[in-house]
C-alpha cells in the first residue's frame, strides 16, 4: 500500500490472506502490485458482502475464510 494511504482492514485481510495462503506463490514478483490492483476491485464490485463481514467483524469466521478462500483460488485461476 502506498505511503500515507493506508488500505481498508478488510482489503489488507484479503491481500495478507493471498500471500500467506499460497495464492501468491506463482505469481511472479513484479506482478505482484498488478495482482493486487485488479484484485481488490474485484472484490469491491462482486463480493462487498464478504468485505462488510470481514470489516465488522475485524475477523475471519470460519465461513468467511471458506468464501475468501473460494474467491481467491477463482480469482487467481484467471489472472
Amino acid at each position: 500500500q502506498p505511503q500515507y494511504k493506508p488500505l481498508p482492514v478488510e482489503h489488507q485481510v484479503a491481500i495478507v490472506f493471498a500471500g500467506v495462503n499460497g495464492f501468491l506463490d506463482k505469481i511472479p514478483v513484479n506482478r505482484v502490485g498488478e495482482y493486487e490492483r485488479a484484485f481488490i476491485p474485484h472484490l469491491v464490485s462482486n463480493h462487498k458482502d464478504l468485505l462488510e463481514e470481514i470489516r465488522k467483524s475485524g475477523d475471519l469466521s470460519t465461513e468467511s475464510f471458506a468464501k475468501l478462500k473460494d474467491v481467491t483460488t477463482e480469482f487467481t485461476k484467471n489472472f
